[in-house]
């Protein structure tokens, strides 16, 4: 018999094929009452009723029959696969309780259905078969392959999967790439194993880099497992090292720690994790294949000034050469041979544009770092707005805008000689003008860029000097008219002497009242003048800086640089009127929007950086740094308290650039020279910034497979040309850990793209020697003892995203297997409403004659 609650869960089933056939019903009753009302009006009202109920019922019952109504009620019959994990990661305990249950639900199965049992490890096969998959690992995507492949297909039974396992794949692929579509994937969750019991923690996976740089500091990430609440015992050893060895407490689930340490000279070395509870002991063991330490050139403007950070790198295990930074050259290939570079406190004009444009492709083509250490001659105060050098770096050159801290007293030193009345740019016919309009123009345009209760004096010289204006604070706009009609009656004549129009500069500059004071010399340079030395050192004791602009082809600029140089200030030159705007626009620029700040300052972590890895408590204050301003892209790890950057870095190209907008380990950094993390900071400052320690046209990559012995060994090479390195003998040697060695070949997979997918039979560590002509690199890899010993527990986690994705759910007992949920047979209506029809007509016919 059918249940009323049968009944109606079938209806829930009907559908309509043609439902919009339905929409004919409501033309059905007043077509039939307005076709018979005439015709039955003399007709008794029992019979009336008859014919109307009997042509009301052919009609519908023919409407419907035409949507095709179809019911699909639910099947009882399944199709079920039990999948059985047999690996070494199941407990015999817990195996039998799999059988049992798998026994106890085929025979609480509804009639009609039909299982199958499978087995899976290594491999998935039929339960019954002579010999089990191996246990060594556990491939679940391969169960549930061939549980797809064999459940049965048929609409009137419910098709399912059910997996009795722990839920840790250890070989094969992604288990949620694997689900059959179509078939729900359910689970039984197994009984922890009294057998087990004591294995109440293990080291699950132990990762470290494949390949790093002698003295670099790496992490070792660790994931310890535990079922329950755990005291245990951890060593960790770096070689012959002992890095900790203390207890550990452990919750229930995945433990993460993470612990930093020093690599020692090239070579291999070996790390060893080891967890022990009680007797129980679970160990996981990694190799890192250490490379030379980074080599680094450093670039300094000034010699000497690199000397304490110098020998904090060198100390840091870095190999460290000085050079002047005016001799980087035309190409980055130049460079090669170096892994990164430091640039200190050198202005932007002490580099030619294609210099610059060399530590541009060094960083972003060769993929090389670079470190740009601050200063007072760095950045805004260098005169990197808007250079090579402003795109490259994590910072922006421009100061932020804030009101103007004081006035400044700005000084403009003109040449007045006669070499300055020499056409350059251009002939006299061409459009060239004369070095004197230009230096009168540059004088008009800073006088022009100043502010109300700024100083101006401009002195102009030849053999001897007179104040065309003497210091004057501007009051107003006519104030700077009246300056710049003076400077306009400037004219070229006599010889040069140089030194003299500076000292009365500088007399006068001391006299000022001016938080900024600042010296302007325009000339050739042909001066035979000396004492130049005396007369700087004076001026930076008075906090007061001098800037060159060299005008004409012919100008001395080895003079006029070195006299920047020393000055504090920058050095300029052209010999194109075109340029003079822009030039004084720049430098009053510099000299209006003080980038310096000096005075006290904290350093203030900001972004999470691996620079300041293993660096905790505060850092020593400065004393000064330039204000920059942040990039969007960029990572500053370290602020000022008004939000500066200070440390900043980012990827630039293939590259890394690191910027530090203070000095390095003098000056405003005198306080770092007794921090104990100084070295270790600016080791990983530089380090941060360098490449991976591989060939970039020989790059070796050796992973080992989730099962512990499959291993995939692949190269990827270039030609001296960067093209891909095609048809090439390229072989590996593999080191195994009984000391023998043995050489495959590994052929071409693609485009410079070498390769071999092989396997191991013993655990340890191996290393492999690849070649390719005269290339060669090395790696190394562990194959562990024994992976299905190293997780512990039910990965619910994953049985969980298995089940929700196709439908399937958690088993606790056999029963819950019934009802079947699956669709039966659908059953066509249409020809049961057709005969209903066809048996009510005859019967329309008898009340139609009676009537």
């Amino acid at each position: 018999m059918i249940s009323v609650a049968q009944l109606l869960a079938a209806l829930r089933t009907l559908t309509f094929i043609q439902p919009l056939v339905l929409l004919a019903l409501a033309g059905v009753v007043p077509l039939v009452l307005s076709a018979a009302r005439a015709r039955l009006r003399q007709t008794p009202i029992g019979l009336r009723i008859g014919v109307l109920v009997s042509r009301l019922a052919i009609a519908t019952l023919a409407i419907v029959a035409l949507a095709q109504p179809t019911l699909r009620p639910a099947g009882h019959g399944r199709a079920v696969v039990f999948a059985l994990d047999v690996s070494d990661s199941i407990a015999p305990d817990q195996l039998a309780f799999s059988r049992d249950w798998v026994a106890r639900a085929q025979t609480a199965l509804p009639p009609g259905s039909v299982s199958n049992v499978i087995e899976f490890g290594a491999r998935a096969q039929l339960a019954g078969a002579s010999q089990p998959p191996p246990g060594a690992s556990t491939d679940l995507g391969a169960a549930l392959q061939l549980g797809g492949s064999i459940v049965a297909h048929d609409s009137t039974l419910s098709p399912e999967i059910v997996l009795l396992t722990d839920g840790w794949p250890t070989a094969g692929g992604q288990a949620i790439d694997a689900l059959p579509p179509g078939v729900a994937v359910s689970y039984v969750p197994l009984p922890s194993s009294a057998q087990a019991q004591a294995q109440v923690a293990v080291v699950r996976s132990l990762n470290v880099p494949n390949v790093a740089r002698a003295g670099d500091r790496i992490d070792i990430n660790l994931n310890l497992q535990a079922l329950q609440p755990t005291d245990a015992q951890l060593r960790v050893t770096l070689d012959q090292t002992v890095l900790a060895n203390g207890s550990v407490h452990l919750e229930p689930g995945d433990n993460q720690l993470a612990l930093p340490a020093p690599l020692g000279s090239p070579g291999f070395t070996s790390v060893r994790a080891e967890l022990r509870v009680g007797d129980q002991v679970s160990t996981l063991s990694a190799v890192v294949v250490v490379k030379p330490a980074g080599r680094v050139l450093v670039l300094e403007d000034d010699p000497g000034a690199t000397e304490p950070l110098v020998k904090l790198l060198v100390d840091q295990g870095l190999q460290v050469e000085r050079r002047p930074a005016s001799s980087v050259p035309p190409r980055a290939e130049d460079l090669g041979a170096f892994d990164g570079a430091l640039l200190v406190n050198t202005p932007a004009t002490s580099l030619t544009l294609d210099q610059q444009r060399t530590l541009q492709s060094f960083v972003q083509d060769l993929g090389r770092g670079l470190v740009v250490i601050g200063g007072p001659r760095t950045f805004s105060p260098g005169g990197y707005e808007g250079s090579v050098l402003d795109d490259v770096l994590p910072v922006s050159a421009t100061p932020p805008i804030e009101p103007q801290q004081g006035s400044l007293a700005l000084f403009l030193v003109i040449d007045r000689s006669g070499s300055m009345d020499i056409v350059t740019g251009g002939d006299s016919a061409g459009g060239g003008a004369t070095k004197m309009a230009m230096a009168r123009e540059a004088a008009i345009e800073a006088a022009g860029l100043l502010q109300m209760q700024d100083t101006l004096g401009v002195i102009a010289f030849d053999s001897s000097f007179q104040w065309v204006v003497p210091p004057t604070q501007l009051q107003s706009q006519d104030d700077v008219q009246r300056i710049q009609t003076r400077i306009s009656t400037i004219r070229a004549g006599g010889g040069t002497s140089i030194l003299p129009p500076l000292q009365a500069a500088f007399d006068a500059a001391v006299n000022v009242d001016a938080p900024l004071k600042h010296i302007v010399l325009m000339t050739d340079g042909e001066s035979n003048d000396r004492g130049y030395e005396d007369l700087l050192a004076r001026m930076s004791a008075n906090q007061i800086t001098l800037s060159t602009l060299a005008i004409g082809s012919d100008a001395d600029t080895r003079l006029l640089s070195n006299l920047a140089h020393m000055g504090g200030g920058r050095s300029y030159f052209t010999e194109r009127s075109t340029e003079i705007p822009r030039i004084a626009n720049k430098e009053t620029s510099i000299l209006t929007r003080n980038a310096i700040v000096e005075g006290q300052a904290a350093a203030v972590v900001a972004d999470p950086s691996p620079i300041l890895r293993s660096i905790s408590g505060d850092l020593p204050a400065l004393s000064g740094y330039v204000a920059t301003t942040r990039k969007d892209r960029a990572v500053t790890a370290l602020e000022t308290e008004a939000g500066q950057p200070l440390l900043a870095h980012w990827q630039y190209g293939l590259g890394r650039v690191v910027a530090w907008t203070s000095e390095a380990q003098q000056g405003w950094t005198s306080e770092w020279a007794n921090w104990l993390d100084a070295a270790r900071f600016w080791s990983q400052a530089v380090r941060w910034s360098l490449p991976a320690p591989v060939q970039s046209e020989f790059q070796p990559f050796v992973s080992v497979g989730p099962d512990g012995r499959s291993v995939s060994m692949t190269v990827q090479a270039l030609d001296a040309e960067g093209r891909f390195a095609d048809l090439q003998d390229t072989r590996a040697t593999v080191l195994s850990p009984d000391g023998s060695a043995h050489e495959v070949a590994l052929p071409q997979r693609g485009p410079g793209e070498y390769g071999l997918d092989t396997s191991v039979n013993a655990p340890g560590e191996y290393r492999v020697l690849f070649k390719q002509g005269q290339r060669e690199e090395v790696a190394a890899f562990v194959a562990p003892d024994a992976v299905e010993h190293h997780s512990i527990g039910s990965n619910t986690a994953l049985l969980d995203q298995l089940a929700t994705a196709s439908g399937g759910h958690a088993l606790q007992d056999p029963t819950d297997l019934q009802p079947g949920g699956g669709a039966g047979p659908s059953i066509q209506l249409w020809p049961w409403l057709l005969l209903a029809g066809l048996i009510l007509l005859p019967m329309d016919v008898l009340l139609r004659r009676r009537a």
